[in-house]
């Protein structure tokens, strides 16, 4: 409630504020060259607006969390994924519907960055949250599991809108863009929302 309360304040912030640049870092919990979700993110990058500059990190160089691996310090690729979530606005997390849940890569992701030095990079982090995948549910289990691993990490995944596409092999095209109206119009003030999310926080 405190946080649906704060966006309908967003209004009154400065022009300082409604016009500075929100720095996003974006995931993908799939892999796939050939995946809906993220053809989904490039469907953001395309109509994201000049004010959200959007950086894409690849899950793929991650090794699997392993405390022996950590105790000998931190891999490069976990030392940027870090650097990355703490310097940026806002957090993009695309995901698939993997057995009613996130994917191994977005959980291991998620594990690395709670890790410390404290305050470790989720804490205070605002999030976003969309997927789409081909059943009619649109990826809500994957969604809660989400959530919930998120806030057990304090970070401030925005509470509404939710972006749940299902149906994802009518909603895309065979370029796989995405090109029903209703969705790109849902897409649309997804994004919208999520800057003033961002906005609430940017700053603090």
């Amino acid at each position: 409630m405190f946080y649906l309360l704060q966006m309908a304040q967003v209004g009154s912030h400065g022009d300082d504020m409604t016009n500075s640049t929100i720095q996003a870092l974006a995931f993908v919990g799939s892999l796939r060259v050939a995946s809906y979700n993220q053809a989904l993110l490039r469907a953001v990058i395309e109509r994201s607006p000049r004010e959200l500059e959007i950086d894409v990190f690849n899950l793929a160089p991650l090794p699997f969390y392993n405390a022996d691996l950590e105790a000998d310090g931190d891999p490069d690729s976990v030392l940027t994924l870090k650097s990355k979530i703490h310097s940026s606005d806002l957090v993009f997390i695309v995901t698939p519907e993997y057995n009613q849940g996130m994917s191994a890569v977005t959980k291991n992701m998620i594990d690395w960055a709670s890790r410390p030095p404290r305050p470790q990079a989720w804490d205070g982090k605002p999030v976003a949250i969309m997927g789409t995948t081909p059943s009619p549910l649109g990826t809500a289990a994957a969604q809660r599991a989400l959530r919930e691993c998120l806030g057990s990490n304090n970070a401030r995944v925005m509470p509404q809108p939710r972006l749940l596409l299902g149906g994802a092999s009518s909603l895309f095209g065979q370029d796989f863009k995405l090109a029903d109206e209703a969705a790109i119009e849902r897409l649309e003030k997804f994004i919208s929302s999520a800057i003033e999310w961002a906005r609430l926080f940017q700053g603090s």
